[in-house]
């Protein structure tokens, strides 16, 4: 069972950094018709900075890659709330197993398709306008055309490497390409910071030590909690304890993971987009009062973005685990929990088990998410670690992911013959 266990890892571990890999060389085929050298002008825009997360880096360069998965995350934010009780059919497919899911998944690529669309045509004209204009050699409707179009490929051909490493590979695919676009910017990043606080050839080691400590105590509280659960035990009314030891159902105490700091990190991404148009009315008083209601380094800025975490988390909840598909699973299976009548009472149960673990986990993500961004814009600003927790939380929720996955493989491999095989112990 050793070596089939090895060689499915190995396999799935082989095919996860191909894909990685291809997404990599796709980000060097560059968009025709734009001005490299006036993107790095704009490159340390706040929005392209988040959008550059998303896109596995890909913005760097302005390639097919620009847009990565934006625009499939953004539209599966809208679909998730609206089947979440708000719009009656899109709530009916949800409920309605496989084939729903299935109805589901391609009303969401029709949603990424027009966002991914309209937003590679702002993206663009945004940074032309940031760029005066000099970004777009030949700023024609048409050429814009022609860069959405493209652009909207290469993030179709980001979700089809997602999916087929969420398939085949090994950890969530979405993650997994936002993880790496974070990691293959670390020595970038790096660099900048020492090169900010390098003056005269003298290096200023004090903000660099101090939010080294902070990164790795950051890094194991992360850790810490991202792996705990909460354990409910459960008995079965007809099934003898084969083991002796008590069953439980395991639940993360942060239920949808790195979810809701992505979706909320991508809202703060496509409202800095759309506000990057209107860069040349700076002054005006609206553009002020929604530049300090979207904006990550304003007050205002950080309390909104702490409430779509806390809003996501329980919405994400809620959606990757259903009480009621859970309670109705266990009276099939003769399972109940101690004290606890099955049936209704069950589902009852979970849901308010799953509220009582999404308040300490959407306010855990809050303050990981939020504590870098105040550091780093009222007390060490030349440190810019405004996104580090955001960034550390997706890449350890990531690599917990991938961990967790591993060890169920592993635990397919030594039951294979207990597990597909049906017995009888009457």
């Amino acid at each position: 069972m050793k070596s089939i266990e090895n060689k499915t890892l190995v396999k799935r571990f082989t095919f996860t950094v191909l894909m990685i890999l291809i997404f990599h060389l796709l980000g060097f085929i560059t968009i025709p018709g734009i001005n490299g050298k006036q993107l790095a002008k704009v490159a340390n825009n706040q929005a392209l900075q988040l959008l550059t997360m998303f896109s596995g880096g890909g913005l760097n360069s302005f390639s097919l890659m620009s847009m990565g998965l934006s625009g499939f995350i953004n539209a599966q934010i809208v679909v998730q709330i609206l089947q979440n009780g708000v719009d009656p059919k899109l709530t009916l497919w949800a409920k309605s197993g496989e084939v729903g899911r299935k109805k589901l998944d391609q009303f969401t690529r029709v949603v990424a398709l027009i966002f991914s669309f309209v937003q590679s045509i702002g993206i663009t004209a945004g940074i032309n306008k940031l760029a005066n204009n000099q970004f777009v050699m030949q700023a024609s409707l048409w050429m814009y055309l022609v860069i959405g179009m493209l652009m909207t490929a290469g993030t179709f051909l980001g979700m089809w490497i997602a999916d087929q490493i969420t398939v085949k590979g090994l950890g969530n695919g979405t993650s997994v390409i936002i993880s790496y676009g974070i990691i293959s910017r670390l020595p970038q990043d790096l660099g900048n910071v020492v090169a900010q606080n390098t003056s005269h050839g003298h290096v200023n080691w004090v903000p660099l030590v101090v939010a080294g400590v902070i990164t790795v105590v950051l890094g194991f509280i992360i850790a810490w909690f991202n792996s705990s659960e909460h354990r409910t035990p459960i008995q079965y009314a007809t099934r003898e304890v084969l083991t002796g030891k008590q069953s439980y159902l395991p639940l993360k105490l942060i239920v949808p993971g790195v979810i809701p700091i992505i979706f909320a990190s991508s809202i703060f991404s496509i409202s800095q987009t759309f506000l990057s148009f209107a860069n040349s009315r700076q002054q005006a008083t609206w553009y002020q009062v929604f530049n300090q209601f979207l904006s990550m380094n304003s007050i205002t800025g950080m309390i909104i973005y702490c409430i779509f975490i806390v809003v996501f988390t329980y919405i994400y909840s809620s959606m990757q685990f259903d009480p009621e598909k859970v309670a109705e699973n266990f009276t099939k299976q003769e399972a109940y929990i101690p004290g606890v009548v099955p049936g209704k009472p069950t589902a009852e149960y979970f849901k308010r088990l799953l509220n009582d673990l999404a308040l300490p986990g959407s306010l855990f993500l809050v303050v990981i998410s939020v504590t870098p961004m105040i550091l780093s814009t009222f007390f060490m600003p030349d440190l810019q670690i405004g996104l580090t927790g955001s960034s550390m939380l997706i890449i350890v929720g990531t690599f917990t992911d991938i961990r967790s996955q591993v060890q169920g493989l592993r635990l397919k491999a030594d039951y294979k013959g207990f597990l597909d095989t049906s017995y009888d112990f009457d």
